[in-house]
């Protein structure tokens, strides 16, 4: 794969048989102007042509531009487990039991050395921002000495309560990353530590992020304070005596909470009921869907549809190599369409670009777009491309692909 890290004094045309601009029609013999590190033109290759008289061009023939990719939730602390853990057959807590005996035995070259190199997997299949999630910040100085975007979130894991939530340092500090705390899940962190999170982020303007709906397990330890996830809690001493449990769902729970709110990001959200779809509906989070975890895992799957028509931003992410057997947006993108025969695959393209990039808040990122940096991947596919945009998306997602080339800033 060629690559290019522009420069302000570069200014190019790039052409090929097909542009995704992701928020406009699909542009056959399509051409992208880019100068001072921002695109500037976008369209037929005929007119923008006439145009850039200065510009260098590069043709790339039948090929296809679009956007760089997001992952909006992984946790690459995770990467040396892979293969490690079988699928759990539905037993959500045998796999979180599996997940914490293995990694307490992971040494520190393991667990960076495996990270590296899923970062390097990453930059070869056309990510550009990341939703990192770490409870040691093992991976943080690989993340800032990269040239990924993207945010680390802190994983607070205490529902004991009684966590310092101390300014986080950083020894390389990166501009293309925000570094701030999340919260694992409604039933691993206190209701007063869940508040006080969100306060921190709140304050510093940062994203609250939380796993939230994933298990029966988890609806179960809410609505009644048994089950599993009660003597797991127990098991690893942070079970704390005079919590209540709600009786309601997670959802409910965290907007009882005042949790929910378009600065908030919830991670997989499988179990709903359609008075948590208008809570979500009236509270605008993101959302962040994993669904080959999710059938990895056998906890069921998301609600896509639905949450898509209450008009909520949803993203996609892989989840870890704990629950994955392979962590590829690509493969993420080609599950989604399986699945969801009703989504367009426009739609799930968007998700897994521009939406990611808006809702980790890179709102100049994700579409070829004037004024837009110019993250641009240039991909040949296996099948011939056609005349038709929906023949080329549909290749795009099921035929064998490969990056030819990317753009970045």
């Amino acid at each position: 794969m060629g690559e290019l890290k522009l420069q302000s004094y570069h200014h190019y045309l790039i052409r090929a048989k097909w542009v995704f601009p992701i928020l406009s029609q699909p542009i056959l013999d399509g051409a992208v102007e880019i100068k001072n590190k921002k695109i500037v033109n976008v369209g037929k290759f005929k007119e923008i042509s006439k145009e850039a008289v200065l510009a260098k061009i590069i043709d790339f023939g039948e090929m296809i531009i679009l956007p760089a990719l997001v992952n909006a939730h992984t946790h690459l602390e995770l990467s040396a487990l892979r293969s490690k853990i079988p699928p759990p057959s539905g037993d959500f807590i045998a796999w979180v039991r599996n997940v914490v005996k293995l990694r307490e035995n992971l040494n520190l070259v393991e667990i960076k050395e495996s990270a590296k190199a899923v970062l390097y997997h990453f930059w070869k299949e056309g990510i550009s921002i990341i939703g990192d999630v770490g409870n040691t910040a093992l991976t943080l100085d690989l993340l800032c000495n990269s040239a990924f975007y993207g945010y680390f979130f802190h994983e607070v894991i205490s529902f004991k309560g009684g966590y310092n939530l101390r300014e986080i340092q950083v020894k390389a500090p990166s501009s293309n990353f925000k570094i701030t705390y999340s919260a694992h899940a409604p039933y691993s962190v206190s209701p007063l530590l869940l508040q006080a999170i969100k306060s921190y982020n709140k304050k510093r303007k940062k994203l609250f992020c939380i796993h939230c709906a994933e298990s029966i397990e988890e609806i179960k330890f809410l609505k009644n304070g048994e089950g599993p996830l009660l003597e797991f809690l127990k098991e690893r001493g942070q079970w704390d005596e005079s919590f209540v449990p709600p009786g309601i769902s997670p959802i409910k729970y965290l907007n009882n909470l005042k949790l929910l709110d378009e600065d908030t990001l919830l991670v997989h959200v499988i179990h709903i009921d359609d008075e948590d779809l208008k809570i979500l509906k009236n509270t605008k989070p993101k959302i962040c869907i994993c669904l080959r975890s999710n059938l990895f895992i056998g906890v069921g799957i998301p609600k896509l549809k639905e949450l898509l028509s209450a008009g909520l931003d949803v993203c996609i992410g892989t989840d870890s190599l704990a629950s994955n057997d392979q962590i590829s947006i690509w493969e993420e993108i080609k599950t989604i369409y399986t699945y969801y025969p009703n989504i367009s695959p426009e739609e799930i393209l968007k998700m897994a670009t521009f939406t990611g990039a808006k809702v980790l808040g890179y709102d100049k990122m994700g579409a070829i777009l004037a004024g837009y940096d110019p993250n641009i991947l240039v991909l040949e596919i296996k099948d011939p491309l056609k005349e038709k945009s929906e023949e080329v998306i549909r290749s795009l997602i099921n035929a064998e692909r490969e990056i030819k080339f990317r753009f970045y800033v």
